[in-house]
């Protein structure tokens, strides 16, 4: 056995749920990221399958929320029933993002 297939073979991967996750946050981001309406985003097909996904869905959530901006704390709020983020002031998405982000810390952490 060689050290490079010692490493590649130690190196964390990605289970078949996160992987579906991940392709579908990408095109549910890359097909939505232009909408004005919420209604647009949550009507999308891929919201509905990461809904579907539930509490696994989460951690992966709050990563994408740190990679790329987008409607993620609806997806949140959705699978959790919570909002972190109701004393955020209208129109804010970094104290929204902030808020979800400081909870998923709390919940989820390393």
């Amino acid at each position: 056995m060689t050290t490079q297939s010692a490493t590649a073979e130690s190196a964390p991967v990605a289970s078949d749920l996160e992987q579906r996750f991940i392709e579908l946050a990408t095109r549910l981001h890359e097909e939505t990221q232009f909408y004005s309406m919420t209604r647009q985003f949550v009507e999308h097909p891929a919201y509905g399958e990461i809904v579907a996904m539930g509490e696994a869905a989460v951690p992966w959530l709050l990563r994408e929320m740190t990679r790329m901006p987008s409607h993620w704390p609806i997806l949140l709020k959705e699978i959790t029933g919570e909002d972190p983020a109701i004393n955020a002031e209208p129109g804010k998405v970094d104290q929204v993002e902030a808020a979800w982000l400081e909870w998923g810390r709390a919940r989820y952490p390393d």
